[in-house]
């Protein structure tokens, strides 16, 4: 039996390092913050990340410096870099060698108030809502990390218009190895994309608005052909073990990714936290809405760094996500809201069991074969002990007394 365990457990655990290692390749990481920036101060923030692997590199620019949360990543060759001209403290062109052989890019430019009137959770068109822009936003960076296997900015951005006050916290994060992220809902980041969490904190809400709700409006962008459309996709996971009470996890995908398995997407977990401690008493629902055509912001980053491609060739999408689910208090209950998802390239990573749970199933599939076994030799021995005591087979009784104690032994086991 013992043979047999081991090779179970070995089993299991090359399938886990497969499944740990099949989604996002090792990369090269450099990182500059504001490159080649001569007056960009305390409140001017662009990341530039490279991402060398080994028959791609992966660009990324994380963009604050109007008003808007942008994340724009490029595909190019294994040499190619992104040279950034700036007007004062704000990018003025993107400029590569060679054109990257796709992009993918999110916004993040408006934040809808609305009034659920009917507690129904999800945001609704047709009930009334009012919109805070993001562009005259200003973002403090908290805290950064620009190393070679990790990148990561926290910034803080302060509304402060006559609509509303408040705070938007947003952390990014990136690493060159596959792993979760340490908060809820845990997501899955990888070497081929970022971690994006954004936090709605303290917001004013409408006097004219008793049941209010946030919702935030993303901007998606894609090298496809603009009569296309993203593909929303919901899968099931195989378990909750690291979102606990959430089984599905939804994805935005491009149509290049749909049809050839080498374009841009969002993954998340239809879920959102209403406290800073974040676990599943503090949780709520995340709601997609359908996509729409839009075009580009008006003087972003986004229409600064397509400006010059074929309009006919990009593909501009938006969709509102919502939070909330009947019965909650709506946001005045907790004045706190908070939702991740990631942006990468390539086929989104999928779930898979940690080391513990496969050591778990492998053990537990051990204790099976061995109660199957136990099992087999039990009905076996009964069949021969009820071959030999029977009046066909009298030459074979040397001891019936004996023979047929030893039976009764095996009959009450």
């Amino acid at each position: 039996m013992f043979p047999s365990t081991i090779k179970v457990y070995i089993i299991f655990l090359i399938v886990f390092l497969l499944q740990s290692t099949a989604y996002g390749q090792h990369r090269t990481i450099t990182s500059k913050l504001n490159p080649g920036c001569k007056d960009c101060g305390l409140n001017s923030t662009l990341i530039y990340v490279k991402a060398e692997g080994l028959v791609d590199t992966i660009h990324q620019i994380w963009d604050f410096t109007q008003g808007i949360p942008t994340m724009i990543l490029a595909v190019g060759s294994g040499n190619s870099s992104i040279d950034i001209n700036w007007s004062g403290s704000k990018p003025m062109n993107f400029s590569m060698l060679e054109k990257p052989h796709y992009s993918y890019a999110t916004a993040i430019d408006k934040i809808y108030e609305y009034n659920d009137l009917e507690d129904i959770g999800a945001f609704d068109v047709n009930r009334p809502y009012r919109i805070q822009s993001l562009k005259n936003v200003s973002w403090e960076l908290k805290e950064s990390v620009l190393t070679s296997k990790k990148v990561m900015v926290r910034l803080r951005g302060t509304l402060r218009d006559k609509e509303g006050r408040g705070t938007v916290e947003m952390k990014l994060e990136y690493v060159n190895f596959t792993d979760y992220a340490r908060t809820l809902p845990h997501l899955i980041h990888n070497a081929n994309n970022t971690l994006v969490d954004i936090s709605l904190v303290n917001l004013t809400t409408s006097r004219h608005f008793n049941s209010s709700r946030f919702a935030v409006h993303l901007v998606l962008v894609s090298e496809d052909l603009n009569n296309l459309t993203m593909h929303s996709v919901t899968r099931k996971s195989l378990d909750d073990e690291h979102t606990p009470g959430v089984f599905e996890i939804i994805e935005i995908n491009s149509p290049r990714l749909w049809f050839t398995g080498s374009g841009g997407f969002l993954q998340f977990r239809p879920v959102a936290y209403v406290e800073s401690q974040r676990n599943v008493a503090s949780s709520t629902l995340a709601h997609v809405s359908n996509f729409t055509k839009t075009s580009l912001p008006q003087w972003s980053t986004l229409e600064t760094f397509y400006e010059g491609y074929d309009k006919m060739s990009l593909l501009v999408q938006d969709l509102v996500v919502s939070f909330g689910e009947p019965g909650d208090g709506f946001y005045k209950q907790h004045n706190y809201t908070a939702w991740s998802y990631t942006l990468g390239y390539g086929w989104p990573p999928a779930p898979s069991l940690s080391l513990m749970g496969v050591m778990i199933i492998s053990l537990g599939i051990t204790v099976l074969m061995a109660l199957l076994g136990a099992g087999c030799v039990m009905f076996v021995m009964r069949c021969w002990c009820r071959k030999t005591t029977s009046p066909s087979h009298p030459s074979h009784l040397t001891d019936e007394d004996s023979l047929e104690r030893r039976c009764n032994g095996f009959r009450t086991i």
